[in-house]
Parts: structure tokens; C-alpha cells; sequence
């Protein structure tokens, strides 16, 4: 492995470029597989049978054993290398982080500025790397911290003494004894070292519960500091599942987890009786669904039976009501541990059902706003395409009906069955309705910035070309964009947190620009992203799904394609024929595809 070498750079600016060179040129040796039917064992003999002589003969098990041991080695070096490799990233990073500060120093940016400056530069490292923003964040925390406080860990690092995430846990174990009083310079770095002795031959899990060991045995006091650390670190998190199912986590302090465990066992139990067929962990899933789409908690089904039949203690017939045949400990006066019960309008039509014999096993719908794509020909029952959870992904069309019966309005979002673009309403206007940019946000999917997660129901509407050069407010020119995104498009123009242009109050910054994060068309209708250093990230390919129609419809367009083109041909001397798409009374217009779903569906639906 080469040998480290300090690079201070210089003033003209090349130094990263130069790093950048170097590594491009780094040439990893190509490994060949080794089979069984490697050229290597050809002719050999599968061993040597024992005593071997002196030297021992060449045979498939020596070779064999050769190419593993030289393997092991191999590895080893390999490893030491990706520390070193990571060692050096860490560097490279505290370096882009501190030319970030110099930059906005040098520029005289605002408090605001200078936070959101700091930001850029990790959704730079984020992009980079292809890794979430919330790593980013992290890595270039370790890093600046490594190089600042922590000398004796990087070089460890770099020789491939320890890996990157031993080198984290060490500065994550030292801040917290560093926030505990009392601490002095000496007693971190003595623990320092003893963390790196620690460190050596252990994994990184195993080594975090040492670390966590050896920092409260040797300064208990600073257990209180770290569980306030933890209490900061709070979460909740989302992740897709299969088959039409995600992963809702929440990360809470050990109390307020199993006081919510306990409350929804105690309402799960409420609702177990002999008709009710769901299992106590579905239970426990629908009544905490049901609690955070803030719906109502369902009656118990045999409750209301005792109380129409007289049995036990009388219940109130309103939807707060006292069920006592399956209460649990605790149930007074229509309370449950001090929560009123007001159950769901909805679970009264399950309870009819129950009543007859059938089992109630769908978990609670939401009814809070969400986006769902529909093929129309799939809501129609004439294709089976599934629809789409903007978000998440397909899910069965039974499910999209369910939750389109639940909706009080509905958004005309009508996909081609051919090309699966949506129609664009093309509004003249700035602001645009709220339907429409519930349209704007189901066809697009998801914020606009690379790589962004957060949910698209919880965004802005961008220009990509700005109303006041002349950009309309079109699906073309429109995005949905996060608040830290928006914010980060913008950031060029030298706001303030206000929104209001520092040059209004300070001419003098007319001659600053500012670098930022600014958005590129392309000819298909994507959006890549240009960074401040000017590396272009090119648009993710959109999902358009497969055209998917019957045959009964290729006839209709066929037919009417056919028909226009006979109407064109006899009124190409009429000046004021019209064109376009027909208007119904109604002001809404039609397109040709749902003139013909009009014309077939309505004497079949006779």
C-alpha cells in the first residue's frame, strides 16, 4: 500500500483537482474466479497422501489451499486499504466543510445564510456519495471532528487500525464525556486512548456496547448526559414494505413506547370476543393506525349485543358509551386510562356484518388526504392495472376502490392509456388551486431534488423558470419541491430568511454572486440538478407505466382517429371551425380518449 502524503495545497485553487487525479489513477487489480474447473488444477491430482515428501507435489487441495490463503492476505490488505481510503474521504470532506465557511465569511453572509450554506455543502456530499441527506449530515460531522479533536483516532484509521465505524463511535463516545462537568482536556484524551486500545479486533457493534461500558463504569456521571443525548434523537420513520404494506417505526423514550405499547394492548383486548376473527398483534396495528389517522375507536361488537339483550351494566347508546363485558381494568364512565372513547361511524357497518356471521378483517382507511393514481380503464373494471400510491407504488385495484369510496371529492387526473402522460390543466394564473397541485404532486411523485424522501403531500410548488421571467404555472414549469430543497434552489438569489433581497437594504452587494443548486430541463420533460461545484446530476428515469387497453378500445380510436381525419379533410376551408378537445355544459373539457369511454360505456351501462 503507497505511503500517506500531506497535500496543503496551494493558492491557485488546483489542489483538489490534483487530489481528484490521483485517485482517478489508481488501478485495482481484476480478480479471476476460481472454480473447480480452474486452468490452475488442470492434470492435478486431487491431494498428496501422507507423509507428503519434501517439497510437497503440486495437487487440486494444495492449490486450492494456496488460493485461499493467498485470499485471507489479500483481504487484509484490502481492508486496510478501505480505511485508509476512508481516512482520506474524512479529510476531503472537513475540507469541503471548511471551504463552505471561508466562502460565506469571504461573502458576508447572513446568520441564515450561512446555516443554509452549510447545508448545501452537505446535500453536496449526500449527492456525491448516493447517500440520504441524514448520513451526509453525519459524516461530515465525524469528519470535522476527527480532524479537529481527534488526531490520535484518524491516524489510527489510516494505518488500518480501525474501521470508519469505530472512528465514529469514538467521537460520539468523547463528545458525550465532553459535555459531562468536570471533564478536562486530559481525562478525554487518556479515554481516547483507551478506546483505541479497545477497539482493536472488535466489530463495530460489539465495540459500541464496550465503548458505552467503559465510559460509565470509568465516569458514571456521565450516564445523564446521554440519555438526555438520546432523548434529542427521537424519530419517526417510514419505510416500504411488499406486497402493499410499509414499516411505520417510531424511536421514543423507554416511557412514553410502552405506555402506547399498553394502551393499544388494552384496546385490542377490548375488541376480542368470538366474532372478531383478527389476531391481538392485527389489533394492536389497527387501533394505533386508527389513533394516528385521527380517526374514532371501534365499539366491541358482543358489548353492544349484552346491552340491547340487558345483559350486565346498561351502556349508552351515543358513540362515547360504557361497553363493559369485554372492558379492561381501568374502563370507568366511557374512559380508558383518562382517554375518552368515541368510536369509529365507520365500524358500525362491520358490526352489522359481524352480527351476521362474517368476519371483520380490513384495518382502518385513511381518511386524510392522499393521492392515488387510477387508470380509468382499470377503474372501469375494463384492465386489470393496478393503481398508484403516490409515495409508495402500486397497490391492488380493490384497494384503490376502498379508498376511493371513502373520498369526498375527486381529482380528474386522466392518464393516457398509451403513453400513461397525464393531461395538463395549464392554468394562466401564478397560484394555482389546491386540486391542482394535488395533481401536480400525484403525477410527480415526490419532491424534484435527487434522491429526496420526504413526502410529497408535505411540499411546495417551484417554477422551474421563475414567474417573473416569463414562466408559467404548467406542469411543464411546476415541481413539488420540500422546504429544504425550495430553500436551496433559492439560495442564489441573496435572500434573507424573509424572502427579501439583501441588495434592497445593501447595494453594495450587487457585485456578490452566490453559487447554488439550480435546475436543468431536459428534452423528455425531466429535471437534473447542477450543483454548486457545477457537477451535473442528471434526472432519475420517470415510471411511466405500460400501455395496457383492450381491443374494444382500439376500435373506438381507430374509428374516431379515422373520422377526424375525414372531418379535417371536408372543412380545410373553414377559417372558424373549431379545434381542440370538445366543451361540455359543465366548462370541463373533454379529450378524444374520454369522448369514446363516454360513447362505449353508456349503452353498456344501460
Amino acid at each position: 500500500m503507497s505511503n500517506r502524503v500531506d497535500d496543503p495545497g496551494s493558492r491557485g485553487g488546483n489542489t483538489t483537482a490534483d487530489v481528484a487525479a490521483i485517485l482517478s489513477a489508481i488501478v485495482l487489480p481484476s480478480i479471476e474466479r476460481f472454480t473447480s474447473d480452474s486452468p490452475l488444477l488442470a492434470g492435478l491430482p486431487p491431494y498428496t497422501p501422507c507423509p507428503a515428501p519434501t517439497p510437497e507435489p503440486l495437487s487440486r487441495a494444495l492449490v486450492a489451499r494456496s488460493v485461499y490463503d493467498d485470499a485471507v492476505a489479500a483481504l487484509s490488505a484490502l481492508k486496510r486499504l478501505e480505511d485508509a481510503t476512508a481516512a482520506c474521504g474524512a479529510s476531503l470532506i472537513d475540507r469541503l466543510m471548511n471551504a463552505a465557511a471561508v466562502e460565506g465569511t469571504a461573502l458576508s453572509l447572513d446568520p441564515w445564510q450561512s446555516d443554509m450554506a452549510e447545508v448545501s455543502a452537505r446535500v453536496e456530499i449526500a449527492t456525491v456519495l448516493c447517500i440520504p441527506e441524514g448520513t451526509a449530515a453525519i459524516l461530515a460531522h465525524h469528519s470535522t471532528e476527527l480532524l479537529e479533536s481527534h488526531p490520535a483516532a484518524l491516524d489510527a484509521l489510516s494505518a488500518g487500525a480501525l474501521s470508519w465505524r469505530h472512528a465514529g463511535i469514538i467521537v460520539d463516545e468523547t463528545s458525550t464525556l465532553a459535555q459531562t462537568p468536570g471533564m478536562s482536556a486530559e481525562d478525554l484524551r487518556s479515554f481516547e486512548q483507551r478506546l483505541l486500545k479497545a477497539a482493536l479486533h472488535t466489530t463495530p457493534s460489539a465495540f459500541k456496547s464496550k465503548a458505552r461500558r467503559l465510559r460509565e463504569s470509568t465516569h458514571p456521571e456521565s450516564l445523564p448526559v446521554r440519555t438526555k443525548e438520546a432523548f434529542l434523537k427521537r424519530d419517526i420513520r417510514m419505510e416500504p414494505g411488499r406486497d402493499g404494506m410499509s414499516w411505520l417505526t417510531l424511536h421514543l423514550p423507554a416511557p412514553a413506547a410502552e405506555g402506547i405499547w399498553v394502551h393499544c394492548t388494552r384496546e385490542a383486548r377490548k375488541l376480542q370476543g368470538p366474532s372478531e376473527n383478527r389476531t391481538l398483534m392485527q389489533l394492536r396495528a389497527d387501533i394505533a393506525a386508527a389513533l394516528l389517522l385521527g380517526q374514532q375507536l371501534p365499539r366491541n361488537a358482543e358489548s353492544e349485543l349484552a346491552a340491547e339483550a340487558g345483559i350486565g351494566a346498561e351502556s349508552d347508546t351515543g358513540f362515547g358509551g360504557c361497553h363493559t363485558l369485554w372492558a379492561a381494568d381501568g374502563y370507568v364512565d366511557g374512559l380508558v386510562d383518562g382517554v375518552a372513547e368515541d368510536p369509529l361511524r365507520e365500524y358500525l357497518d362491520q358490526l352489522d356484518a359481524v352480527r351476521d356471521g362474517m368476519a371483520v378483517a380490513d384495518p382502518p382507511m385513511p381518511q386524510a388526504q392522499i393521492l392515488v393514481t387510477v387508470p380509468a380503464l382499470g377503474l372501469l373494471g375494463n384492465t386489470n392495472q393496478p393503481a398508484n400510491l403516490v409515495g409508495y407504488g402500486p397497490i391492488p385495484e380493490t384497494v384503490a376502490r376502498k379508498l376511493l369510496a371513502s373520498s369526498d371529492t375527486f381529482l380528474r387526473i386522466l392518464t393516457d392509456p398509451v403513453s400513461g402522460e397525464p393531461l395538463d390543466t395549464a392554468p394562466e394564473r401564478y397560484w394555482i388551486r389546491e386540486s391542482e397541485r394535488a395533481v401536480l404532486r400525484a403525477t410527480a411523485g415526490s419532491c424534484y431534488f435527487p434522491n429526496c424522501t420526504n413526502p410529497v403531500l408535505d411540499t411546495e410548488t417551484d417554477h422551474l423558470t421563475p414567474w417573473e421571467y416569463g414562466g408559467a404555472s404548467t406542469s411543464e414549469n411546476q415541481r413539488p419541491a420540500c422546504k429544504r430543497h425550495h430553500l436551496l434552489k433559492h439560495f442564489k438569489d441573496d435572500k434573507d430568511k424573509h424572502g427579501r433581497y439583501r441588495t434592497d437594504r445593501d447595494p453594495d452587494r450587487a457585485g456578490i454572486r452566490l453559487r447554488g443548486w439550480t435546475p436543468v430541463s431536459t428534452r423528455d420533460g425531466g429535471v437534473g440538478w447542477r450543483s454548486p461545484s457545477g457537477k451535473y446530476h442528471p434526472p432519475l428515469p420517470r415510471e411511466i407505466p405500460p400501455s395496457a387497453y383492450p381491443a374494444w378500445l382500439k376500435r373506438h380510436i381507430d374509428k374516431t382517429l379515422n373520422n377526424a381525419a375525414a372531418t379535417d379533410l371536408r372543412d380545410t376551408t373553414a377559417d372558424d371551425a373549431p379545434t381542440g378537445p370538445a366543451t361540455p355544459a359543465n366548462g370541463v373539457k373533454a379529450s378524444i380518449f374520454e369522448q369514446i369511454l363516454v360513447e362505449y360505456e353508456s349503452p353498456h351501462a344501460a
